[in-house]
Parts: structure tokens; C-alpha cells; sequence
């Protein structure tokens, strides 16, 4: 299963602790579509075998999984005009 990361310190931490456990782990880098940028590329954890602790480490570690909905923000109640403020020139 693949694991996703912004921070490269947060993956080298998870990788250390499933590796403790006996899980095996490969770290590469990968861009998604459309990025130029190679700084902005996220960090990607292969994780053998996968199963509800590694779920549980990656929720700790700061990680995201492909499909997670959970990890889904609220969406902002935003006005649906810009606010106007009235001056008085008194």
C-alpha cells in the first residue's frame, strides 16, 4: 500500500517505527500531475504487509492515503459577495 507525505522528516520517522515492527518500507519521491516544481513533490512510502496498525501510524505521523475522506477539510461558510463597508465622510 502507498503512503503519501508533504514532509520528508515525517516519512523518515514513520519508516523507523514500521521498521521496528518488522514491516518493509521503500521511500521515493513523486510528482503528481502537473507539477514542475521537483521541491514540491511529495514523499511516497510503500508499506509491506498493510494493515490497520500502519492505518493507525499514518494518521500519527502526519501521512495520507490515496482515497482517505477522512482527511477531507470542512468547507469554509464564505459570503457569497464581497462585504462592503459604507464610509462616512461626516
Amino acid at each position: 500500500m502507498t503512503i503519501f507525505f508533504d514532509s520528508a522528516e515525517d516519512a523518515d520517522e514513520l519508516v523507523a517505527a514500521l521498521r521496528s515492527e518488522g514491516f518493509t518500507t521503500s521511500l521515493e519521491r513523486e510528482g503528481f500531475a502537473g507539477e514542475d516544481d521537483s521541491e514540491d513533490r511529495a514523499w511516497v512510502l510503500h508499506v509491506e504487509p498493510f494493515d490497520d496498525r500502519v492505518v493507525a501510524m499514518v494518521d500519527v505521523y502526519g501521512g495520507w492515503l490515496p482515497g482517505d475522506e477522512r482527511l477531507a477539510p470542512t468547507p469554509l461558510d464564505l459570503p457569497a459577495a464581497p462585504k462592503r463597508i459604507k464610509r462616512s465622510d461626516g
